[in-house]
């Protein structure tokens, strides 16, 4: 595992929540009570297996860490729209961040793979 600084990844576990969509939320995406509650324990974890985010809709607290498992045999990137996050995580590794405030607007952000641009989700800070 490799643990980065959370400059790159700062404000990722701000309070996000990623839904699947653009829309009318606050940061271009739309809100989905079907999301997973990710808000509890001190971090959250995405992982990416067969080119795809798991899960791609989730919520989030600020003060959370984040976790970025990447289970393939490629790179693959973790960007957050409109935001200074976009964070690489190599094939077969996974990247730990420390929470930052401040990064992330609270709202509902969409999320991307820049490398692989069919993979996507969202996020919301709340």
């Amino acid at each position: 595992m490799r643990k980065m600084a959370f400059v790159l990844v700062a404000g990722l576990a701000m309070g996000l929540v990623a839904c699947g969509g653009s829309g009318d939320a606050p940061g271009g995406g739309t809100a989905d009570p079907s999301c997973v509650d990710l808000t509890s324990g001190d971090t959250f974890t995405i992982t990416i297996t067969d080119f795809a985010f798991g899960p791609s809709c989730l919520t989030v607290k600020a003060s959370q860490g984040i976790s970025i498992v990447n289970e393939d045999a490629a790179d693959h990137t973790f960007t957050i729209t409109g935001t200074q996050i976009d964070v690489t995580v190599p094939a077969g590794q996974t990247v730990n961040a420390e929470a930052v405030s401040g990064v992330v607007e609270p709202g509902t952000h969409d999320f991307f793979c820049r490398l692989h641009p069919s993979m996507t989700g969202t996020i919301t800070v709340e």
